[in-house]
């Protein structure tokens, strides 16, 4: 009955055919009766135009009888039949040849009504550069749904091919989908590739800080999150008093020693006397570099060589002494007979600085402590370092925060951990892409949310510039084979950063990760969570440089507005009734009270309209099931229009219509 339904005016026409065709046999025109034949005789035509209708209605009549049959018919048992139809799904694309990835079912592109013969979505290689964002509320099934599907194609590609398998970076909250990527991974035969980085059981030791970033850049990541996280976010004053402090900081024990960890930072913010010895050294390193030796004999004749800091050579038995103005003054003075040579080590070990701009960057450094930093009042100072210190404090009183992401420096000598005593340090992210490796991050936020969010932003920062870098080798080996990066973040607000003035910020690095093969795919729970997490309307900014955006079921109104004006509008025709009354001697009733009329007529029209209208209204968005999105795809070469999309669960069989499931009961 469906069928017929479907084709009930091609059956209608051939309905009306048979049964014509029958009449005219059975029921021919009466042209034998007396009065037809005085007609025609009388009046040829009119009898003739008798004839063509009568023999009109024989086919007629039959058709619009069986068409409402067949309508009335497919109205009552369409619904019930709709949802028995089987659906039969294509075969699954091979995507072993070239990188893709298959979204879900495509069936009515407006309507969530199965079809017979559904397609794919998918999108290609060159699409999935340039970004997926998954927008959906707690429950929708972002992770089930969209995450762990498309890990398991991508991370799934070239799996057996050492030089062609795609590495990348985990980022999550809630530390479970750490070991689902890592059962995908062994599932694939690539368990060697997993690096996991926790508190727990990891051998690996990570430092935030241990890199070639800008000290500014880290310096603001790290600020941003302290205002944004402990308030203070909307007074520009104290993130950037953050900034510089821990700006200079990190500059002086780059220079000093070079390494720094986020307890070096904490300490010296803390301790005034630590870090005005710091700045002590780091003078010292740049201005006494040259060594006066004099013999023994020499530094005994000479009266007032004495008053001067000597040390005794132990090997040559020669009196050293650092040569400062007032020592060069003396012997020159007192012709004193003495040589000169270079110092190897300043004081406690520091090695000095003779690079030009290193020194320059030393006297940044003592110009900010003694103009500016010893400058400010007391009490102002102390409320910049306890906003400092009531967070980094963190990685002082947990030894196994301080073992993982403060490891010494010694950790990254491979003579002094030879034994691997200070653990594994992480290898750089330049290096790890190449490899294949994926790296994760299981740092849940339930244990502490705020110091979950500022080490797996600094991982993402330090990731992103490994994948940068990529660019300026693969221009210079065109012919090359670069294999692709995947970037995988869920719960994507608690570790988005973006704005002008933040030299790391996120739609930097999606606006130019294309051209280094990463594909980016975030999930979040709604574009309120990004505009609470993000300043201004940075939101806007980073949405944007997402070519395809998953919509599941949204529970906010100013996420489904936005998700509706994003699918566009189009032309569609709107129905509207108007009716009207009229009367003639119209007068007030003396029985009602109400106006009355002697004659009145109520008129009723039925109007159709063309406007532009969303092509999904808000409320859809609300509405979605789970396991069903609105997707607005990019196919690297053209956008796709929206379209509703049924996505498949990793839990159920993707062979398997969505409908079928449904009809079944697993969603």
């Amino acid at each position: 009955m469906t069928r017929l339904h479907e084709f009930r005016r091609q059956t209608s026409l051939v309905v009306s055919l048979i049964a014509g065709i029958g009449l005219l046999a059975c029921a021919p025109f009466p042209t034998g009766q007396w009065l037809f034949q005085i007609l025609r005789e009388q009046r040829a035509g009119v009898f003739y135009l008798l004839v063509g209708l009568y023999n009109l209605s024989l086919f007629t009549t039959p058709y619009w009888l069986a068409s409402a049959v067949f309508s009335i018919t497919g109205r009552m048992t369409g619904n019930r039949k709709a949802e028995a139809r089987p659906v039969s799904l294509p075969p699954w694309p091979d995507q072993q040849t070239a990188l893709c990835l298959v979204v879900g079912e495509r069936h009515n592109r407006r309507t969530p009504d199965p079809v017979e013969n559904p397609n794919w979505l998918m999108i290609g290689e060159r699409g999935l550069f340039t970004g997926i964002a998954v927008i959906g509320a707690i429950g929708s099934g972002k992770t089930s749904c969209c995450m762990q599907p498309f890990a398991e194609q991508i991370l799934g590609f070239q799996a057996s091919d050492p030089e062609k398998r795609i590495g990348g970076l985990v980022l999550e909250v809630k530390g479970d989908f750490c070991h689902r990527i890592k059962s995908i991974l062994e599932r694939h035969g690539r368990g060697e590739d997993f690096i996991e980085v926790n508190l727990t059981d990891s051998p690996f030791r990570y430092n935030p800080l241990a890199n070639d970033l800008d000290p500014y850049a880290l310096a603001f990541g790290i600020a941003t999150l302290l205002t944004s996280l402990f308030g203070r976010g909307r007074e520009p004053f104290w993130q950037q008093a953050y900034t510089n402090m821990s700006k200079f900081l990190i500059l002086m024990h780059r220079l000093l020693y070079g390494y720094v960890t986020l307890l070096d930072i904490y300490e010296c913010a803390i301790n005034p006397d630590l870090l005005k010895h710091r700045i002590e050294l780091l003078e010292s390193a740049v201005k006494e570099q040259l060594i006066a030796v004099v013999d023994p004999e020499v530094y005994v004749a000479i009266e007032g060589l004495s008053a001067f800091p000597w040390d005794k050579n132990a090997v040559t038995n020669e009196m050293e002494s650092v040569m400062t103005n007032e020592l060069a003054e003396f012997l020159l003075k007192h012709s004193v007979l003495h040589k000169t040579r270079e110092r190897e080590s300043g004081p406690s070990g520091i090695k000095l600085i003779r690079d030009a701009e290193k020194r320059d960057q030393v006297e940044a450094v003592r110009r900010w402590f003694h103009n500016d930093w010893m400058r400010i009042e007391q009490r102002l100072r102390t409320s910049i370092v306890e906003g400092i210190s009531f967070f980094l404090s963190l990685f002082d009183d947990n030894p196994a925060l301080k073992k993982v992401f403060c490891p010494p420096k010694e950790c990254f000598d491979p003579e002094a951990n030879a034994d691997g005593k200070f653990g594994k340090p992480l290898p750089p992210f330049a290096e790890l892409i190449e490899q294949g490796k994926v790296v994760a991050l299981n740092f849940p936020m339930s244990g502490n949310p705020g110091l979950a969010r500022l080490i797996g932003t600094l991982m993402k920062v330090d990731f992103q510039r490994g994948v940068l870098n990529r660019v300026p080798k693969m221009e210079a080996q065109p012919e090359a084979y670069f294999r692709q990066v995947l970037f995988l973040c869920d719960e994507y607000h608690a570790f988005a950063t973006v704005g002008e003035s933040d030299p790391t910020g996120d739609e930097k690095f999606f606006a130019l990760s294309r051209q280094s093969r990463c594909v980016p795919i975030v999930a979040t729970q709604s574009i309120s969570s990004l505009r609470s997490a993000l300043p201004g309307e940075g939101w806007r900014t980073l949405l944007q440089t997402f070519r395809t955006k998953i919509f599941l079921a949204l529970s906010d109104d100013f996420s489904a507005k936005v998700a509706s004006e994003l699918c566009g509008r189009d032309e569609q025709l709107k129905l509207s009734y108007n009716f009207s009354e009229n009367g003639q001697n119209a007068h007030v009733s003396i029985l009602t009270g109400r106006a009355t009329a002697q004659r009145a007529s109520i008129t009723a029209s039925k109007n159709y309209n063309l406007q532009r209208d969303n092509i999904f209204e808000p409320r859809i968005f609300t509405e979605l099931k789970n396991a069903q999105a609105i997707v607005l795809a990019y196919d690297g070469l053209n956008p796709l229009p929206a379209t509703y999309c049924h996505l498949k669960p990793y839990f159920l069989d993707r062979a398997v219509s969505y409908f079928e499931h449904l009809r079944r009961g697993r969603l």
